[in-house]
């Protein structure tokens, strides 16, 4: 996980900017024969993605150089993005210069499978004995679109609930809550004691959906042919979400000062946020002091629910050397290369198999990839990147009090149908894979 994903997960002005569909359509899945390739004339696969700290940097080399190490006929060209990742993907993308082998949200990954501009995997899937049951399905069907694969998922962070162990016990909370109804009655107590709101969340849709769908809401029909957000149970989840702030219970990151709800978190200015994995290194860092503890999203009328922010190892359409680049990806995303990748803690491995053995090595981290089972991709299909921003702004009229709950509901449902293209295929639509909505 990098300050990129953070980035993308915990600002609404950090958004990756949505991707052009509209892109001509570039040559699809293919496969060659395998190459016979002589030690002096190494193919060179390019990859690329962006980076972050020193640590995971140095920790991906590692992963890069035991992978050359095992195939000593492809040479692998690193070429990481400090900044600015989507828009360097885009112009790259435009310019038919891509590498070979790269990042790509799970949000903007609708509109490049629709565009053509990422290769099918299946075939080489199958060829590899590779399957999408390999992942968690709230992870992969986020990188299928119309019956193929086109990505497989590198890692992932759930979102689970953050809480200061001491202000809870503090207001007589023993146990963190499990339910809707707990975690009122538990914020209610906290805010009395401490005499501040109890929770910090944002007016974020990217936090708000997990409510969505612990209500039972949805964002797609069933048969993937209507935008059905607003909905009775869109309502009542959009109601419980937004009744702690005008219930005060809740405040957002700027109304005390912060500059997001973990740093809130941090700085002692809320007991309960709702983040992911990211929360680790920042709270060592910013607030070593601070007994904090994890427990997934309380569950809602509908049972558990959380949102699942992912990244693939995606491949180039148009990529001159397919069989060394899947090599490669494959490797990265099978249970060696992502294990390794995985050890540092940063981010978790979205493969069930390694997956028990990443929470033993790091247990207090348990919730997060327990709503691995459940967790929806965050990808709502083609143009769903420029619909987060513009029910973000809705939810922002609803928190300043231009809105009400079925009015805020409503301008969401009437973005979503102006925004996502139900045309082009929703995220999630192979034989194998379990639905985002």
């Amino acid at each position: 996980m990098s300050q990129e994903f953070l980035k993308r997960t915990i600002s609404n002005r950090a958004r990756i900017k949505a991707i052009p569909a509209a892109a001509g359509a570039a040559a699809l899945s293919r496969i060659a024969a395998p190459n016979i390739i002589r030690a002096q004339d190494q193919a060179t696969v390019r990859i690329t993605g962006w980076t972050s700290s020193p640590a995971e940097d140095t920790l991906f080399q590692q992963v890069l150089d035991d992978f050359s190490a095992a195939n000593t006929d492809i040479k692998v060209q690193y070429e990481p993005i400090p900044s600015d990742y989507a828009t360097k993907q885009q112009t790259d993308i435009s310019a038919g210069s891509i590498a070979d082998v790269f990042y790509v949200d799970s949000s903007v990954a609708p509109d490049l499978m629709a565009a053509g501009q990422l290769m099918a995997l299946d075939d080489m899937m199958a060829a590899s004995g590779v399957s999408a049951s390999d992942y968690f399905p709230g992870l992969i069907s986020a990188f299928q679109w119309n019956g193929k694969t086109y990505g497989l998922p590198k890692d992932f962070s759930t979102l689970a609930m953050v809480y200061d162990k001491k202000a809870l016990s503090d207001a007589g909370v023993a146990n963190p809550p499990t339910t809707w109804d707990e975690l009122k009655a538990a914020a209610q107590a906290v805010t009395e004691k401490a005499g501040q709101p109890a929770i910090n969340a944002d007016p974020d849709i990217a936090r708000e959906f997990a409510f969505h769908y612990a209500a039972g809401g949805k964002v797609f029909s069933d048969d993937g042919s209507q935008i059905v957000i607003d909905s009775p149970e869109g309502q009542t989840a959009l109601d419980f979400y937004y009744g702690w702030y005008r219930d005060k219970l809740s405040a957002t990151h700027a109304d005390v000062g912060a500059g997001w709800p973990g740093d809130a978190l941090a700085k002692g200015l809320a007991s309960i946020v709702f983040e992911g994995n990211w929360v680790f290194p920042f709270l060592k860092d910013n607030a070593p002091d601070l007994d904090f503890g994890i427990a997934e999203i309380p569950a809602g009328p509908a049972g558990k629910a959380t949102l699942a922010f992912t990244v693939s190892f995606s491949m180039f359409a148009d990529t001159k050397v397919p069989d060394q680049a899947w090599r490669l990806l494959s490797y990265l995303t099978g249970p060696e290369g992502m294990g390794k990748w995985t050890s540092l803690g940063l981010a978790m491995p979205s493969r069930p198999d390694i997956s028990d053995a990443w929470a033993q090595q790091f247990p207090e981290r348990q919730p997060f990839i327990a709503g691995g089972e459940y967790a929806r991709g965050w990808s709502l299909g083609v143009g769903g990147n420029a619909f987060i921003s513009d029910a973000n702004s809705e939810m922002q009229g609803l928190f300043a009090g231009q809105l009400d709950v079925p009015t805020a509901l409503q301008k969401i449902q009437a973005d979503a149908e102006a925004r996502i293209k139900l045309d082009a295929g929703v995220p999630g639509s192979a034989a194998s894979a379990t639905p985002t909505s």
